[in-house]
């Protein structure tokens, strides 16, 4: 059998097991996965011995900043970053200007990205009065976002009326709705408060500003709806044992709910450092609680939320600084390190970063394994490269990073998406306007 691409003498590794094997690709989908020697040949083979050939990861929750907000990222700056740090599919977020709430808004996102994207992107739909949920839908639209607190952009939440019929009609259309889960009522009381105090670090402070019972709240209220409307629903970037809590006992009655959480929340702690994030980084006991939520399969994913901003943004004092992370470059980087440390195994990122976001988002099987007639989607990884992640040699327009001069190990060696490679090697070989749109199956 003769074949676009074989990877050969790597690692193959999915949730459920690793072994030794090749790879054959063909038309951009995989043929087979295998044993070593057992396919004939190809137009490029490419060598794996030693490393790690996963399914492609996927981040799931990154703020490209693409209309409107070019200063800070775009499409073709993040998806560089992003391709450097072993993604192979982002899905971004629907603040942006225009917000993207409408069908005609959709189409133009979804050029736009078209046009600058180096690998395949999903989009989410902004949730308001206005959105046309069977028009978004048939758009391409991966998903819905409400944001119950506000985040750039200072989106408001629909009224309860509206979010009650509009999440009725999301049931009714097989579309997930996500939530930005915090209560904005509380955290402009408690803030207010904050900006007074002097009595403590300036990290625990932002976590005061935005306490626990503010994610916990807007947790509530999504369940609530989601019990009543039957919508499936998604809580992003959970920060809390308690919202973990939350989640476990609605999955114990039926509702149908997915978590996420991001590596800030898991590896940073408010009483070290000052890492503005909406919602915030909290402190150890949660950081506990948030890894044993992963472990027991309370929290479903994990994604980066990278969201940039411009260096000279982040520098202002705290209260007036714009609250995100940068974060899509060095989310594999992360998460292999804490692979090689044993918090978790090869296999759970595997499944936390790439079956379980393609599966809760409606691309399985078309992402997310390693099964023939997949897209051939692969990171590559060498477990035993050690570096420093450093500002300057990062790809985002957004010079910052919380994790600028940790030391690390593990990192992506090769980023292919359907069966090319767009970084191999610490190059960038792909093309800008190869990635494409991916949807879910209408």
């Amino acid at each position: 059998m003769h074949c676009d691409l074989i990877l050969k003498n790597g690692t193959l590794v999915t949730p459920a097991e690793s072994f030794r094997g090749d790879v054959a690709v063909s038309n951009g989908k995989i043929v087979l996965a295998g044993k070593p020697d057992s396919l004939d040949t190809a137009d490029d083979v490419y060598d794996a011995q030693g490393k790690f050939i996963l399914p492609g990861i996927i981040d799931a929750h990154v703020h490209f900043r693409d209309p409107g907000l070019t200063e800070k990222e775009n499409f073709q700056s993040g998806s560089i970053a992003a391709a450097f740090g072993g993604i192979t599919l982002v899905a971004d977020m629907p603040n942006v200007l225009p917000v993207t709430s409408t069908a005609e808004r959709f189409n133009e996102k979804a050029r736009i990205a078209k046009e600058k994207s180096f690998i395949d992107f999903a989009l989410f739909a902004l949730l308001a009065e206005e959105s046309d949920i069977d028009g978004l839908k048939k758009a391409g639209a991966l998903a819905f976002k409400v944001f119950l607190g506000t985040s750039t952009g200072d989106i408001a939440s629909p009224g309860d009326g509206v979010l009650f019929e509009k999440m009725s009609e999301c049931a009714g259309a097989g579309m997930r709705v996500g939530f930005h889960a915090e209560t904005s009522g509380i955290n402009s009381h408690f803030t207010s408060i904050c900006k007074k105090r002097n009595d403590t670090p300036v990290g625990q402070l932002l976590a005061d500003a935005r306490p626990v019972v503010s994610e916990v709240l807007a947790i509530q209220k999504a369940l609530c709806y989601a019990q009543y409307t039957e919508a499936k629903i998604h809580i992003h970037h959970v920060t809390s044992r308690d919202g973990a809590r939350l989640i476990e006992e609605a999955k114990g009655k039926g509702i149908q709910v997915s978590g996420e959480t991001c590596p800030h929340y898991l590896l940073l702690d408010a009483n070290r450092g000052v890492h503005k994030v909406y919602p915030p980084v909290r402190g150890l006991i949660h950081r506990d609680g948030l890894w044993d939520a992963l472990g027991r399969g309370i929290i479903d994913m994990i994604a980066s939320d990278h969201a940039p901003h411009v260096a000279h943004e982040k520098e202002l004092p705290v209260w007036e600084a714009p609250a995100g992370l940068c974060g899509v470059e060095t989310f594999v980087p992360l998460f292999l390190n804490e692979v090689n440390k044993g918090r978790l195994s090869l296999n759970d990122f595997v499944r936390l970063a790439s079956e379980a976001p393609a599966k809760i988002w409606g691309l399985y099987p078309q992402k997310g394994n390693l099964l023939p007639g997949a897209d051939a989607d692969f990171t590559i990884v060498d477990m035993n490269l050690k570096s420093k992640i450093e500002i300057s040699r990062l790809h985002s327009k957004s010079k910052t990073c919380a994790y600028d001069g940790m030391e690390v190990q593990g990192f992506p060696v090769a980023t292919i998406v359907r069966g090319r490679f767009v970084m191999k090697d610490g190059l960038l070989t792909g093309d800008k306007g190869y990635g494409i749109l991916v949807s879910p199956a209408l």
